[in-house]
This record gives structure tokens, C-alpha cells and sequence, in this order.
């Protein structure tokens, strides 16, 4: 119901009251005086004609009055609703909380928000990750990674961001998808992505093999398969080709193409295909958490000269080989609590004090025949891993050096055997080692 203002019925009320009043004034002055008073029967009639307009003027005022009351009320009820709304969405977040892993983690997402597919990828609702079951991966320089089994349909890893710098939503979109494009046989491709105010994701499959860390390194008491040097070299030309693809085809003004290349990011899929995972993660991430974290900051030019470049994805392949060749955990790959080794200055020391015996795993200086291989992969790590950035090979040329290594036909079990009996000694390496780090 309209509410006048209280002036509004006293204005009327006091109007009428003075035309009354005007009125038999005006008789009595035509009874009583003369006719040729007509000075005060205009004065008396111009205020009949003025308190008429002024009676018009309030009756338009008041029309205008409860037009303006309408719709004040309806903009005041649609803020109501849209604030009911807000709150609607607020309640379906929270109560989207899903609890991942090991019980301590809470992911706050909305079912009704579409997960962002790239290509042709098979795609799934966001209620159904949220009804997959789950197990954590571990956690990364960006966040928690887990496993999410999809019923009736594919096993993923959903990453989620962390330390991110402050992009607008369309920013980060048009980022991620610049990732996606990305796109090569030995690289673990971006499936999609979602974003809201409360989480940042990013989905890719799942491999299925495991990561180099683990086949490098797990079961070392024993309980392992030796991993034989031709399945080392797959590893080296895999990397070598899925790194020179990033560094020819990189889309990011001042970012590393990969920039944390190391033996946990380099994963097996479910034939033993080599994958490079979290690449081109550094156009993400804040600054200062990739300076502690990323491996490029360990290569020896940020140390000196605080700069990064793409040389520093050869140092850092480099490093990589030298793991896979040694077997020793590298420092840029230790995980947290785990003290690795400074592969780099204690491969130099080794080559410098001529004991390169001890340089290669014993699971792979068995294979004597392998033994021209191994060197040959050490010189190139040896190129890579150069203190100064201008002296290391561009990965174009360092593709075309590991693609000339020839792997070696497998030998029996029992030759295998025999050649591990006889410890390898300096001496069984001088000719093979002559010159071979001279050139740079």
C-alpha cells in the first residue's frame, strides 16, 4: 500500500480551507461595497485561479510521488533477490566441500561450474570427479596433486594451484590454454581446467608407470629390475626431443619454457612412453616461490648473475643425465627430507681426478658392449652442465648428438653375469675416455 508524506493531506486541507474562506469574502464585498470595487474582486479571483494551480501541482506531485514509490520497490526487491541468490550459491560452494587424500585436505568446489576441456579430450562433468574415488599424490612446488578414478572412465590427476600470480580470470584462461596447446608425443598433454574464486585446477591423465625418480632409485636394497642402459638412453632421447619441442615453439615473453626439468617431472605411461610433465608452469607461478623451488634457479648463472634463461633447461637436462647415468640422487630432484648429491661438481671432480669407473651406475657397467654409450652421454651432460650459459649446446644440437648413440643388442643373462664379475677399473676405461672432455 502507498504512504503519503503527512505534509501532503495538511497542503489539501489547508488549500480548500482558503478557497472557502476566499469565497464568501467575495460575496460579502459585492453586498456591501459598491461596484466600482473591482481591484478586490480581481485580487479575490487571482487567488481562486492560484490556489486551483497549487492544488494541480499537488495532485501531479503526488501521481509522480507513487511512480516513483513503484519503482523503488521493485529495485529494492530485485537487490533482495539477488542477494538471496548470492547466498543460494554461497550454501551450494560450501556444501560442495569434499574431503581428498588422507582426510586433511578440503577441496571447496561447485558442481554446477563445468570443468574447461581442451581439444578433443574425453570429457566428464565436474559431479563426477567429485564422486570418483581419490588418493593423494604427493605435493609440488604449485600445490597438492591427486588420483581421481572416474567410475567407467579414465584415471586423472587433478593438480591444484597454489602461489599463483594475481591473474584476472580471463588472464589466467588465456594462459593455460596457451599450455594446452602444447602438444607433443613426450609430453604429458593438459586435459582441462577449472576456475572460481575458491580453487584453481588443472587435470591431466594419469601415467600410468610411475616417474624416472622412482625407477632410478626405489628398491635399492634389492627388490628392484635393473634398469638396463638401453631403457636409460629411451629416457635421454625422449626428454632431449619433448625439450627442444618447448624451446622451439615457446609462446611465453621471459619464461623459461620449462624450468623445472627433473627426474620426479619425467614420467611412463602404460607402454613405457616417456612423458615431461609440469612444463611451462614457471608463466604461472609467483616469482619469489619458483626462486625457491624450480631447478633452473639452482643452474650456476642465477647464483652469480640472478637471471634465468633458456640455457638453463640445458643445465638442467644436463643434470638430469648425469642422475641417469650415476644413479646417484641428484639435489635438484631430492624429495623433502632427502639429501641428494651436487651431481654436477661431483661429476667435474671426477673427470678431473680420472676415476670415471665410479661415475656409471653398476646396474648399467655391466653391459661392457654399452660402454661407448655411456660415454658418449656423459660428454653431452658434461656440455650441458658448462658454468656459463653461452658455452652449452642449443637442444636442436643436443637432440642430434644423443639421437646418434646406438642402444645395444641385450645380452644374455648369463653374459650379463660373467661382465659383472669383472669390476670395471680405471684402466678398462682409458681408452674409450681418451679426449673425450677435451672439446667443449
Amino acid at each position: 500500500m502507498m504512504r503519503f508524506p503527512l505534509f501532503v493531506p495538511q497542503l489539501i486541507t489547508f488549500s480548500v480551507l482558503a478557497m472557502a474562506q476566499e469565497g464568501p469574502k467575495g460575496d460579502n464585498e459585492v453586498q456591501n461595497k459598491s461596484s466600482d470595487d473591482k481591484n478586490n474582486n480581481n485580487s479575490n479571483l487571482l487567488l481562486l485561479i492560484l490556489n486551483v494551480v497549487l492544488l494541480l501541482a499537488i495532485i501531479l506531485l503526488l501521481i509522480l510521488y507513487y511512480n516513483t514509490s513503484k519503482k523503488l520497490n521493485r529495485i529494492v526487491k530485485g537487490h533482495i533477490n539477488t542477494f538471496h541468490e548470492q547466498e543460494k550459491d554461497v550454501e551450494t560452494s560450501i556444501e560442495k566441500r569434499i574431503e581428498i587424500g588422507e582426510g586433511t585436505t578440503m577441496m571447496t568446489v561447485e558442481e554446477r561450474k563445468e570443468l574447461m576441456f581442451f581439444k578433443d579430450e574425453t570429457k566428464f562433468q565436474m559431479g563426477e570427479l567429485l564422486r570418483a574415488s581419490a588418493e593423494a599424490l604427493g605435493h609440488g612446488i604449485m600445490g597438492n596433486s591427486y588420483k581421481a578414478m572416474l567410475n567407467n572412465g579414465p584415471t586423472i590427476v587433478v593438480k591444484r594451484l597454489r602461489d599463483l600470480k594475481p591473474f584476472t580470470k580471463e588472464e589466467f584462461a588465456k594462459i593455460v590454454k596457451m599450455i594446452a596447446d602444447l602438444r607433443h608425443p613426450n609430453l604429458l598433454p593438459l586435459l582441462a581446467y577449472y576456475h572460481s574464486r575458491e580453487e584453481r585446477l588443472m587435470l591431466y591423465r594419469y601415467a600410468q608407470n610411475g616417474n624416472l625418480f622412482s625407477r632410478l632409485h626405489d628398491g635399492r636394497d634389492g627388490n628392484r629390475v635393473p634398469f638396463n642402459w638401453n631403457s636409460r638412453l629411451s629416457v635421454a632421447r625422449g626428454v632431449a626431443r619433448a625439450l627442444e619441442y618447448l624451446h622451439l615453439n615457446n609462446k611465453f615473453h621471459n619464461i623459461v619454457p620449462h624450468g623445472n626439468l627433473k627426474s620426479s617431472n619425467v614420467l611412463f605411461d602404460e607402454n613405457d612412453s616417456v612423458l615431461v610433465s609440469d612444463f611451462s608452469l614457471a608463466s604461472l607461478i609467483a616469482q619469489p616461490i619458483a626462486a625457491q623451488h624450480m631447478v633452473v634457479y639452482k643452474s650456476p648463472e642465477y647464483g652469480y648473475a640472478k637471471k634465468v634463461t633458456m640455457q638453463s633447461d640445458v643445465w638442467s637436462y644436463g643434470s638430469l643425465l648425469i642422475e641417469l647415468v650415476t644413479g646417484k640422487v641428484s639435489m635438484c630432484s631430492a624429495p623433502q627430507g632427502t639429501n641428494g648429491v651436487d651431481l654436477c661438481s661431483w661429476v667435474h671432480r671426477a673427470v678431473r681426478e680420472e676415476w670415471t669407473a665410479e661415475i656409471f651406475d653398476k646396474e648399467i657397467s655391466c653391459q661392457k658392449s654399452a660402454l661407448p654409450g655411456m660415454l658418449r652421454l656423459l660428454q653431452v651432460a658434461m656440455r650441458c652442465i658448462e658454468r656459463f650459459p653461452e658455452k652449452r649446446p642449443e637442444m636442436k644440437e643436443v637432440v642430434r648428438e644423443v639421437e646418434k648413440i646406438q642402444q645395444v643388442h641385450l645380452m644374455s643373462e648369463d653374459e650379463d653375469d660373467v661382465s659383472c664379475d669383472q669390476s670395471l677399473t680405471d684402466d678398462s676405461f682409458s681408452t674409450s675416455n681418451s679426449g673425450i672432455f677435451v672439446e667443449r
